[in-house]
């Protein structure tokens, strides 16, 4: 059974330094005991002052984050291979957390196991991110007396993981910026600028050009429905998500139209093979059985289309198929990564191909992301110039025309 939550506050302390200095300042704790252990170290003649609970908002500003886990799942297998007790190494680690998200992890895995409990229990008590994945590959680091190697293998595989992540998210984040730049100054001289010169050509009294009435009069409409136009637009994708969520076949349409965009498509199989190869490598690797490694790869995919080719998979290797048999048949992998598992299952060196797959897709990753910044930044410039300059000539055409006939 999971364990019950310490209550966390905020305690303000004054003390004297080992040099005779009067400190003061504020640390988290579960108890007063707890924070004078952690003040002992340093101080003597110590005052502690507890304060109330912290509030939900300052709880949420002090969880741990994913980097926090990494780097405790980092510094506790270096501490294991320098031969430090875990229960030891939990404690040590308890003063290295500047956000006591981190710290209430590592206290509710110690307290888990003065209880009795196994490492991996422990540590699954203490937060979700050891569940799944990570949690197989503990207990099979703990069943074969490699918990410390097994550490370093998670730590590795999350850096990967949220490298990779970074990596996709840099290549939506200066195109997405641009055309949100290019939709709010578009907007913006519709409704405020665009306005001003209607005013002006209403005392002309001559014909304006087409595109003058057409921008007049998209200008006029966004300025009288762009409100209702924003609701409407909020409630589709609000629509859309909710379907998308509760309807399979869409969402599987959705991805098969997403993965043969051009340059995207690509880009997006490449980081699902990367996840996919990386994840059965770290389980071939710890010692997982295949249909269990199977599983996890299946979980952690990020797509609907590629967990089902994998539960497809799972199901003929489960039927006696190799696993190079079983991802050819789904005509779903990449002709580079069945050949690869082929040579890998031959040569018994399956966890080491599946891992240069992986190194090499990330290469591949860099690359596309490369070109595709040096693609899409001139057509970014085009647009946004394009619709900017296509608003100011639509404005002083009526401008030019008055000229020529006054000329």
């Amino acid at each position: 059974m999971p364990l019950a939550t310490p209550e966390l506050h905020r305690y303000y302390w004054q003390g004297i330094l080992l040099n005779q200095r009067r400190k003061t300042g504020h640390l988290w704790a579960f108890s007063r005991e707890d924070a004078l252990r952690q003040l002992q170290q340093n101080l003597t003649a110590i005052h502690v002052i507890r304060p109330a609970p912290p509030n939900p908002l300052t709880r949420w500003l002090n969880r741990a984050r994913e980097k926090d886990i990494t780097n405790l799942v980092r510094q506790l297998a270096i501490m294991l291979n320098a031969g430090l007790p875990i229960v030891q190494a939990l404690l040590l680690m308890t003063t290295q957390f500047s956000r006591f998200g981190g710290k209430l992890i590592v206290l509710q895995a110690h307290d888990a196991l003065m209880n009795g409990a196994s490492v991996t229990d422990a540590l699954q008590q203490s937060s979700p991110a050891f569940h799944g994945l990570y949690g197989d590959m503990l207990h099979a680091g703990e069943m074969t007396g490699k918990l410390a190697e097994t550490l370093f293998q998670i730590a590795d595989y999350r850096e990967k993981h949220a490298q990779l992540r970074a990596k996709m998210l840099k290549a939506a984040t200066y195109p997405s910026i641009v055309l949100l730049s290019a939709v709010l100054l578009t907007v913006l001289m519709l409704t405020k600028v665009i306005p001003e010169f209607a005013q002006m050509f209403t005392h002309m009294h001559a014909e304006l050009p087409w595109l003058t009435r057409q921008v007049l009069t998209i200008s006029d409409g966004l300025r009288l429905w762009g409100k209702w136009t924003i609701v409407f637009i909020i409630a589709v994708i609000c629509l859309l998500k909710i379907f998308w969520q509760r309807i399979t076949m869409l969402r599987i349409v959705t991805e098969s139209l997403q993965l043969q965009l051009p340059l995207i498509g690509p880009l997006r199989i490449k980081a699902i093979m990367i996840r996919c190869c990386r994840t059965l490598a770290t389980c071939y690797d710890c010692g997982i059985p295949l249909l269990d490694s199977l599983k996890s790869a299946q979980n952690i995919a990020g797509s609907l289309r590629y967990r089902t080719a994998l539960e497809t998979v799972l199901a003929q290797v489960s039927a006696g198929n190799s696993l190079y048999i079983a991802m050819q048949n789904s005509h779903h992998f990449p002709e580079f990564v069945t050949q690869m598992v082929f040579i890998g299952e031959e040569s018994g060196t399956l966890g080491q191909v599946l891992t240069k797959v992986a190194r090499q897709y990330e290469q591949d990753i860099d690359q596309c992301i490369e070109q595709l910044g040096e693609m899409i930044e001139p057509l970014l410039i085009l647009l946004l110039g394009g619709l900017i300059g296509g608003l100011v000539i639509a404005m002083y055409l009526p401008v030019f025309n008055l000229m020529q006939v006054m000329g």
